[in-house]
């Protein structure tokens, strides 16, 4: 049988984006996928501002649909605000048939990937295919990562979600923006959002959870919200019965171990990228970036001869960098909030409230402009200054459980 460079499981971003910039430097691809493409997706198909020079690609090149937008509606503690920001949205039925034809792979899709083996000569065998590197791309429940087991300290976040065709009279009088611009409902404990995104003639509507048992519910409060405002079309109401549910995981800094599992010669070895390793933002949970990032990341580790170094590389990437301030801040404000809430007198929870408990005015617009500034893909302002902060509020709060045990 003929040997690949590299086979791919997984024909998303993340593998597509990998095999492009593999096959641009020469080298033989195959990527491997148990759907046809184009294929349905559930995904809102958000794009943040870096997907684009990820991609090497310039928006208006294109040849999809697309929906730029500038502002997103952001409802928080039953506070509305218009935020200005910058995004896009596509449809993952044509986006990801797009970015796989052009990868320049040779594609086996409506193939199971079966049985991973690895042969005699150190080769990777799946589906008939055999390859010197194996790639996981196969997102949440890829058979590749199932392989690996890379490390999972925290449990995937819950989605409720749909995307249909609706009339486009309809949902321009309904949208609560200009058609593109997302509406997203903040949670109260802000433990998720719920969005609603119009695409002329097309709606995602869908809620996440940081905790998946609680997208059910999440959803429910959500429905009745987007239906009493008006903001969905009546004669489109029924859709919203069939909702469906997925789940996926969070970038956590311990996921990066498992990124590469490589052999004794350095370099025949089987990778992760994408949702197959757990890479999503740490709390807009935004997913299409990070798996461009690290499907890219990956194949420039390969061609430079030294996939090994692709953990170190992708640990490096400026957007993963932003993340770990992101993961740590959430972990930190995560332990004021336990702490604070352990210390106080019973009585009813403050924190249930609808109009955001006892966060004051002030706080819930930092609250939202934060969230709409990741939302839109921008880097974290002054990371030194936000290294400082983060490292005097773990010094306090380590210092306050040492304290906490010994008494």
């Amino acid at each position: 049988m003929d040997v690949y460079d590299a086979l791919i499981v997984g024909g998303g971003p993340a593998g597509s984006t990998c095999a492009r910039f593999l096959t641009l430097a020469g080298a033989r691809v195959a990527v491997i996928d148990r759907a046809r493409f184009p294929r349905v997706k559930l995904c809102s198909g958000w794009l943040s501002t870096p997907v684009w020079d990820a991609l090497e690609i310039p928006p208006f090149d294109y040849p999809g649909a697309s929906w730029e937008w500038q502002t997103c509606h952001v409802r928080y503690a039953e506070e509305d605000r218009a935020i200005a920001c910058r995004g896009w949205f596509v449809r993952r039925y044509e986006f990801d048939d797009f970015l796989l034809r052009r990868s320049g792979a040779d594609l086996h899709l409506g193939q199971s990937a079966g049985e991973i083996a690895r042969d005699g000569d150190g080769l990777w065998s799946v589906g008939g295919l055999r390859a010197r590197l194996l790639v996981g791309a196969g997102g949440t429940h890829c058979p590749v990562a199932r392989l690996c087991a890379p490390p999972r300290p925290m449990g995937p976040v819950g989605v409720q979600e749909h995307e249909f065709r609706a009339d486009p009279a309809a949902v321009s009088r309904t949208r609560l923006g200009r058609d593109g611009e997302p509406e997203l409902l903040l949670h109260d404990d802000l433990s998720g959002y719920s969005w609603n995104v119009p695409k002329t003639d097309w709606l995602n509507i869908g809620s996440g959870t940081i905790e998946a048992k609680d997208v059910r519910a999440a959803w429910q409060t959500a429905r009745a919200y987007f239906r009493a405002a008006g903001h969905v079309p009546a004669e489109a109401d029924a859709e919203l019965d069939a909702m469906k549910g997925y789940s996926y995981y969070l970038f956590h800094p311990a996921h990066l171990d498992g990124a590469a599992r490589v052999g004794s010669d350095g370099k025949r070895g089987v990778y992760l990228v994408g949702d197959s390793l757990g890479l999503a933002h740490p709390i807009t949970a935004e997913g299409i970036l990070p798996s461009i990032i690290s499907g890219r990341t990956l194949a420039e580790a390969i061609v430079a001869g030294d996939p090994a170094s692709y953990p170190a590389r992708l640990a490096a990437h400026p957007v993963m960098t932003d993340y770990r301030r992101v993961f740590r801040l959430r972990e930190a404000a995560g332990s004021f909030r336990r702490r604070f809430s352990a210390s106080e007198s019973p009585r009813p929870s403050r924190r249930a409230s609808p109009k955001g408990g006892a966060i004051s005015r002030t706080g819930r617009r930092a609250v939202t402009s934060g969230f709409a500034w990741m939302f839109s893909g921008a880097r974290l302002p002054a990371p030194r200054l936000i290294d400082l902060a983060l490292a005097g509020a773990e010094w306090w709060l380590g210092d306050h459980r040492q304290q906490g045990g010994s008494a």
